[in-house]
């Protein structure tokens, strides 16, 4: 089926796609923030870097760009619920992070009690691209806490491997 170029056939394209759901962190000065994110790849082994796609008017792009460090905590089956949690831009009113729901890293940024695991970059370059920015991260920290089946997010809904 050949779809029009537009952004609603783009949308639908694109979510024929399987992803997995992270939620990325970070802190500048006193504000802890989190985003749900799915545009996230590795991109390098030598030296270990990753790729993350950030709208430009979120709070997140704002932050990274202050911070220059993030955490990308990678959510398991079970942690639908925080990811709806940290897309809904409601969270913005309150404090995002509960205490006992997270620790800070060696960077700064949140690691979620919750992920299956997580990795801790320093930002090593970006690139703009249309309405987002591709952040190239230099990992710093890594670590797998639990061999939890992904959270997927395929086709507007989110999944698991089951």
């Amino acid at each position: 089926m050949t779809l029009p170029l537009d952004r609603a056939a783009f949308r639908y394209t694109m979510g024929h796609f399987a992803t997995g759901v992270t939620v990325m962190t970070t802190t500048a000065g006193d504000r802890m923030h989190g985003m749900t994110v799915s545009a996230f790849a590795s991109v390098s082994l030598d030296p270990l870097l990753v790729l993350v796609s950030v709208e430009k008017s979120t709070v997140m792009h704002e932050l990274l760009v202050q911070s220059g460090t993030f955490a990308i905590n990678i959510l398991g089956k079970r942690s639908e619920s925080t990811a709806r949690f940290f897309a809904d831009n409601v969270r913005l009113a309150a404090p995002e992070f509960r205490e006992g729901g997270y620790r800070l890293g060696i960077t700064g940024s949140p690691i979620l009690s919750e992920a299956a695991g997580y990795l801790e970059a320093t930002v090593h370059g970006s690139q703009e691209a249309g309405d987002h920015t591709i952040f190239v991260g230099r990992v710093v920290a890594l670590e797998i806490v639990t061999e939890e089946e992904p959270l997927i997010y395929y086709r507007s809904g989110y999944r698991s491997l089951d």
